[in-house]
């Protein structure tokens, strides 16, 4: 795993960007099917209003926080065991106060007095019918604890008052005893006496007590909390979950999250070969060509297109050959791929073609004695007749017949010829090197287009040429695929120039091919002659680019003039 740049996060949105489309929609589906799926869930509510206490005076901070934490508590206590028991047993409901406790739901609104008392159920009639009993049951149970609570007071001075009045009752009778008797004596004026003290002192606690009971009263009375419904619920029309849009939507942008959280793993974890730098950590030295897609793969992009992009990158790979051929005699090279399918004939097709171009003379073998693909791209040449034919001679033959020349100037082409049934015996045989020392003389540079390196062709070519090119497709072969590729060149006395990428995608070239496809663009395709090329950031060592003018006969073994 590796950090990734932002280049090549873009490259990676680019190149994945259906997934973009499809896990928003898969996820967005999944969750409106789902949605559509559940039970309408209903929602009536009732609200309720909790008065605070009187008091004296202005209203201050303390009085709101005390009403505020009132109402908060009345909230908590709606939902008491007792209150749903209640509930329940009034509406003979089927279920317990554990269950529907989850379906109620209590808050205070705002800074105010008022509560509202929510009830979900999926039936909007019962939902309002639970949630008003609810809110009666609450108020009844309130005013009873509340009773209860100053009912032992009450109940006392009840008790003293009827013993007083008792009392009175009897004093009274006793007096009115004696004054009907008629008796005069002292004792009996003594005890009457007595009596109406006695009587007098009840009287006056008697009156005490029934206005202590009043006081009592309006006391509870005043410091009785008052709760009244405000709102009765009613049946709701339209149903509060599931919220299909809602989920529909969050669920699209979990997708997003989920697309990009994949990509981005789908980066980390991919270990293919993609950029120069890859390259150069396996190779020791960057690219020698990042070859853009074609505007025409199946024909030869340098004369279909001279002033395409791909083209300009082929001229490109073409003089940093000539930096790797620098103080060496380079007069053949293999081309040939880790894997089928990298692009190692159109590459060996196109640069033959600029090489020609740039005044060399080019022999182009069709190498590959298994699937011979060089012929697709000239017109009128077929493999009647070729490289194999020449290595099952026995006697020495003219080249003249077998090779064909092309339109392009300079460049020759000697195809595969019939295919035979050993490939790898035909090309390490003494005659190959006796074939590549006849095409050596006739030509200034060879150029073997060999099959992929699954087989053991392409080694035994390299073991008499003066190096290989691997081309790899960009992003699609691993590193390990790369680096085993590497090793089998070196492990057979092969010398490898270098490494080009295929298919590359030109946002990954940064602002030298961009700024060649917008002149392309603004000329509408004209021709502008030859361009400058761009050497990779290990040609000079320093990392930076060297621009270099082409001579109009540059030769393989020499480099061309350069400037900084």
């Amino acid at each position: 795993m590796r950090d990734l740049t932002f280049i090549e996060i873009l490259g990676l949105i680019r190149r994945w960007w259906w997934v973009f489309i499809v896990c928003p929609l898969l996820a967005a589906a999944a969750a409106y099917g789902v949605s559509r799926a559940l039970t309408p869930i209903y929602r009536a509510e009732a609200t309720l209003f909790i008065d605070q206490r009187e008091t004296t005076g202005s209203l201050n901070v303390g009085d709101i926080q005390a009403a505020q934490e009132l109402a908060a508590t009345y909230s908590r206590l709606v939902t008491a065991r007792p209150v749903l028991e209640q509930t329940i047993n009034r509406l003979s409901l089927d279920t317990t106060p554990e269950d529907l406790v989850e379906n109620i739901s209590v808050t205070r609104i705002g800074s105010t007095q008022l509560v509202e008392i929510a009830v979900e159920d999926p039936d909007p009639r019962q939902a309002a019918q639970i949630a008003n009993t609810l809110a009666q049951v609450f108020i009844e149970e309130t005013h009873a604890q509340e009773d209860a609570a100053t009912w032992s007071g009450r109940d006392e001075l009840r008790r003293q008052i009827e013993e007083v009045q008792q009392r009175i009752e009897d004093t009274s009778s006793r007096i009115a005893e004696l004054q009907q008797s008629g008796a005069s004596g002292t004792a009996v004026q003594t005890e009457l006496r007595t009596l109406q003290t006695q009587l007098s002192q009840d009287q006056a606690l008697y009156a005490s007590l029934l206005e202590a009971q009043q006081r009592m009263e309006l006391a509870a009375a005043q410091s009785a909390t008052q709760i009244r419904v405000v709102e009765q619920a009613v049946p709701p029309t339209k149903f509060v979950k599931p919220r299909i849009l809602v989920n529909t939507a969050l669920a699209g942008a979990l997708g997003i999250v989920l697309a990009a959280g994949l990509v981005l793993v789908a980066g980390y974890l991919d270990d293919t070969v993609k950029t120069s730098e890859d390259v150069q950590r396996l190779t020791g030295r960057g690219a020698l060509g990042l070859i853009p897609e074609l505007r025409s793969p199946e024909s030869i992009e340098a004369i279909a297109h001279p002033d395409s992009v791909g083209s300009e990158a082929y001229r490109t790979a073409r003089t940093n050959l000539q930096f790797v051929a620098v103080g060496q005699s380079l007069r053949s090279f293999v081309v040939t791929s880790p894997r089928p399918g990298d692009g190692k004939t159109t590459t060996a097709v196109n640069l033959a073609a600029v090489l020609a171009q740039g005044g060399q003379r080019v022999i182009l073998v069709d190498a590959d004695l298994r699937r011979p693909q060089v012929h697709r791209y000239f017109a009128g040449l077929n493999t009647r007749s070729g490289l194999s034919n020449l290595l099952l001679s026995e006697w020495d033959v003219k080249l003249t017949p077998t090779l064909r020349q092309t339109t392009i100037a300079g460049l020759t082409v000697l195809p595969a010829g019939p295919l035979p049934p050993n490939p790898l015996d035909l090309l390490s045989s003494p005659r190959m090197r006796e074939v590549l020392d006849w095409l050596a003389e006739q030509a200034d540079v060879v150029i073997f287009d060999a099959p992929p390196l699954a087989v053991s062709d392409a080694l035994v070519l390299s073991r008499l040429t003066n190096g290989v090119i691997l081309v790899s497709e960009t992003g699609r072969v691993r590193t390990a695929e790369i680096a085993d590729a590497v090793q089998q060149i070196q492990q057979s006395g092969s010398t490898l120039l270098g490494i080009i990428l295929n298919r590359f995608p030109l946002e990954k070239s940064g602002g030298y091919y961009t700024y060649y496809r917008s002149q392309e663009d603004d000329a509408g395709g004209a021709r502008r002659g030859e361009s400058p090329s761009v050497i990779p950031h290990w040609a000079d060592g320093a990392g930076d680019r060297v621009v270099i003018r082409r001579s109009l006969r540059p030769t393989i073994s020499k480099p061309a003039d350069s400037e900084t």
